[in-house]
């Protein structure tokens, strides 16, 4: 079995859930988190680019 060294930890799946849903960022992320959130942020704009609903749908499907 492969694992793949670019999976994320817990932390920076959930700034990437939070960027991508426009909610604040959290201090207690790790630094790795905390940049992949500002990195979406600033291509997004921060604005909610993915609904509840369809959040839901793409974590369903992971």
């Amino acid at each position: 079995m492969l694992i793949d060294d670019s999976l994320l930890t817990h932390d920076e799946q959930k700034a990437a859930e939070a960027a991508f849903r426009g909610l604040p960022l959290n201090s207690q992320w790790s630094r790795g988190a905390q940049r992949i959130y500002i990195g979406i942020m600033e291509v997004t704009g921060g604005r909610d680019v993915v609904g509840d609903y369809d959040w839901e749908e793409v974590a369903a499907g992971v």
